[in-house]
């Protein structure tokens, strides 16, 4: 979830962030979403009744779209940032395909986003053989209107644990978001932007691909 996405680049998480900063980072981001929704709640006015008896899904029959920049499809890191090369590569992990459901849901509709995820380790991802290594790739989920403001963003965290000798892994993730319909019960031209929270680095790296 083409227009191009506001880069959200200095403000990243470490492929290997620690599971309490991340959770952290999902309490602020969970209570900014809460009080957002509910100021479009509270300054919304009074629905105007519906002129048909066909579900609300039904007037515009139709999904926000996805939009994935292909800057930040992907998110790559080295043993040393300044220098990378493959033989410095700990892993890599792309954003292999974006889907999404929408459901009415009373004033809302109930978007069920589908996100599949392909890694891979580098030569410097284990020291020893028997190393099980285990990342928490940071992505991110914006939610933007017809201007391009943004309503709402959240934080999350791709989990993958390299067990015995793999060095591939793949992943799906299911994340459900509720957003108001219009008045009219129509839904707005709401656009839902994915992608990896990047380093500087990271960002540069994957402009020079």
């Amino acid at each position: 979830m083409k227009k191009g996405i506001i880069l959200i680049a200095l403000l990243c998480l470490s492929g290997c962030s620690t599971a309490a900063g991340i959770q952290q980072d999902f309490r602020d981001f969970n209570a900014s979403l809460n009080k957002k929704v509910q100021n479009l709640k509270d300054n919304e006015t009074p629905p105007t009744p519906l002129t048909t008896d066909a579900p609300r899904a039904a007037l515009n029959n139709t999904c926000p779209p996805i939009i994935i920049d292909p800057q930040l499809n992907s998110l790559t890191e080295f043993y040393d940032e300044s220098n990378p090369i493959a033989a410095n590569k700990v892993s890599s992990v792309h954003l292999a395909r974006a889907s999404s459901e929408c459901t009415p849901d009373g004033d809302y509709v109930s978007i069920l986003i589908e996100l599949a995820f392909d890694s891979k380790l580098g030569p410097k991802a284990r020291r020893k053989p028997n190393d099980q290594p285990f990342f928490a790739y940071p992505y991110f989920i914006t939610v933007t209107d017809n201007t391009g403001a943004e309503v709402v963003k959240e934080l999350f965290a791709a989990s993958m644990t390299y067990d015995g000798t793999a060095t591939q892994q793949s992943l799906i993730e299911t994340i459900r978001q509720r957003l108001p319909y219009n008045p009219d019960g129509t839904l707005p031209p709401y656009q839902i932007h994915v992608g990896f929270q990047l380093t500087e680095s990271q960002l540069f790296y994957n402009a020079s691909l």
